[in-house]
C-alpha cells in the first residue's frame, strides 16, 4: 500500500463501473479546532461518500430491486449519521486533544466503519472490525470528504478529503491518497500590473490544497493565518508570483521533503474578481512539488 497523489490515485483506480454517492451529510459534532483554533467545540460538519462498485449493478440493474450487487444509499446515509453521533459522545468526553477529536480521526472512524478496516496513524491496516457498512468484494474504492463550513474566518471552509483503492486478495488497500483543502479565503492584497492597481488593494480569492496530507494533528488555522500573512502583506504584480510565494511559504513552513516514489504537492488557486469587468474573475492554479521546487530567479520576488 502506497500513499500517491489524487492524479495517480485515478489512474490507479481507473474509470469506475458504477459509482453511489451521498452529498453533504449535515450533522454537528465535537471535531476539530474552530475557527479560532479552540477545540471541544460543537460546529456543523457536512460528510460526502462516493462508493465505487467493483463490477457495475449487476443483478440490481437488472432486476428492479436493491440487493447485495449493489450499496443502499439510505443504509449508507444512516450508517455515517450513526458513526458521527458516537465519535461525537465520545469526543464530548474527552477533554484532552487525541486523535479521537481531530479531523483525521473523524475521517478514520468513518472509514474504518464503512469497510471493516481499521488504519493506524501511518494510514497502515492495523486490523479488521467484525461489521462493515459496505462489502470490500463488491466496493473498488471508497471516498470520503468531511468539510467544516465554518473553520475558517475568512473563507468558506476547510475539508479533508481521502480515497482508498481495495483489493480482491491479501493486500486489502492498494493505493490511497488524502488532501487538506481551505476553500475560497477572500484576502486584500495589492496585486497587478496596472498603475491604478497600485493604488490601493483588491481582493483575492485564494484556495489552498495540501495533497498526501500526513499530520493527525489539526494545523489548518495555522494554515490559514500563514497564508493571510503571505498574500496579504505581498505587493507583487501577477498572480503567477504570488502563488509561486505563497506556495514555497507553505513548502517551508510544514517541512516538506522529498519521499520515494511520491511527494506532498500543494495546489495554489488564485482569483481576482475586479480585474475582468465582464467576468466572475481570472483565475491562476500552480502546483508545487519536489520537482519543480525552485528558487525565485531574484529577490525582486520578495517584496513585503
Amino acid at each position: 500500500m502506497s500513499s500517491v497523489t489524487p492524479h495517480k490515485f485515478a489512474i490507479a483506480a481507473g474509470e469506475p463501473h458504477s459509482t453511489i454517492r451521498v452529498r453533504n451529510l449535515q450533522c454537528s459534532v465535537k471535531v476539530g479546532t474552530d475557527a479560532w483554533g479552540r477545540s471541544g467545540k460543537l460546529q456543523p460538519v457536512l460528510i460526502s461518500v462516493a462508493v465505487d462498485l467493483r463490477h457495475g449493478f449487476g443483478s440490481s440493474g437488472v432486476e428492479d430491486k436493491v440487493d447485495a450487487s449493489t450499496i443502499h444509499y439510505g443504509v449508507l446515509s444512516k450508517g455515517v449519521l450513526e458513526v458521527v453521533e458516537k465519535f461525537g459522545s465520545s469526543a464530548a468526553n474527552t477533554k484532552e486533544i487525541t486523535e479521537q477529536t481531530t479531523l483525521v480521526g473523524l475521517w478514520n472512524t468513518i472509514f474504518s466503519a464503512l469497510t471493516g478496516i481499521v488504519l493506524d496513524r501511518q494510514q497502515k491496516v492495523q486490523s479488521f472490525a467484525a461489521d462493515a457498512l459496505v462489502d470490500p468484494q463488491v466496493v473498488r474504492s471508497v471516498e470520503i470528504k468531511i468539510m467544516l463550513p465554518k473553520a475558517s474566518l475568512i473563507g468558506n471552509g476547510v475539508s479533508l478529503c481521502g480515497a482508498v483503492l481495495l483489493g480482491e486478495g491479501e493486500e486489502v488497500v492498494l493505493e490511497q491518497t488524502r488532501g487538506l483543502q481551505l476553500h475560497g479565503l477572500r484576502i486584500p492584497t495589492l496585486i497587478g500590473v496596472n498603475a491604478n492597481e497600485r493604488l490601493a488593494k483588491q481582493i483575492v480569492i485564494a484556495s489552498i490544497k495540501l495533497d498526501l496530507w500526513r499530520k493527525t494533528e489539526d494545523e489548518y488555522t495555522k494554515l490559514e493565518e500563514l497564508v493571510v500573512k503571505t498574500i496579504g502583506e505581498s505587493s507583487f504584480e501577477t498572480l503567477e508570483t504570488l502563488a509561486h510565494q505563497t506556495a514555497r511559504m507553505l513548502w517551508d513552513f510544514f517541512g516538506f521533503v522529498a519521499t520515494t516514489p511520491h511527494t506532498p504537492s500543494i495546489t495554489i488557486g488564485l482569483e481576482k474578481p475586479t480585474a475582468v469587468t465582464f467576468a466572475d474573475a481570472p483565475m491562476i492554479e500552480y502546483t508545487l512539488n519536489e520537482e519543480n521546487n525552485l528558487p525565485l530567479p531574484n529577490e525582486r520576488a520578495r517584496k513585503w
